[in-house]
């Protein structure tokens, strides 16, 4: 079955946050800051754009007939990517967020690299400095990628409730 316009441009925001998750993990913030907002709201904006084009069918009876609607609704390839981008993304935040690897409030004033978390103000080197960035941006990235691949599968499944009623 053919994707709908909703899913191609989850898949887009799936390859672009893996791109970014992947890039990350060496250590280096591959966008600038203000980048994790734009996606984090791109992902949201998918989600509330297809919980609005739902119009309220998000009813199926028991989960086997979710994942029959998924399999019906999806080729496979798309079905292992919003599982994978989905899980994944769920996965690589928390241990992001586990590891201690992110900071709190990320700042460089007065030729010092700052992190500020709970009011206690810790010096940072740059490379410090830089690896937070990069962990602060892979939880964003990870988190956005998780909900692109949820919209991804669960756009199919509201299509085809809606087919079927």
């Amino acid at each position: 079955m053919k994707l709908l316009p909703l899913q191609w441009a989850a898949v887009a925001l799936i390859v672009l946050d893996a791109i970014v998750v992947v890039s990350t993990l060496m250590g280096v913030p591959v966008l600038a800051s203000w980048w994790n907002l734009v996606l984090v709201l791109a992902s949201a904006a998918l989600l509330v754009l297809l919980l609005v084009r739902s119009g309220g069918a998000l009813r199926v009876k028991g989960l086997k007939t979710a994942f029959r609607f998924l399999r019906e609704s999806l080729p496979m390839w798309a079905i292992v990517l919003a599982a994978l981008a989905f899980y994944g993304g769920w996965l690589i935040a928390l241990g992001t967020m586990v590891s201690g690897s992110a900071a709190g409030n990320l700042k460089y004033e007065n030729g010092q690299y700052t992190s500020t978390q709970r009011k206690v103000v810790k010096v940072l080197t740059k490379e410090q400095y830089e690896a937070a960035q990069a962990a602060n941006q892979r939880i964003f990235s990870s988190i956005g990628l998780a909900v692109a691949g949820g919209v991804l599968g669960f756009a199919g499944v509201v299509r085809r409730i809606k087919e079927t009623s």
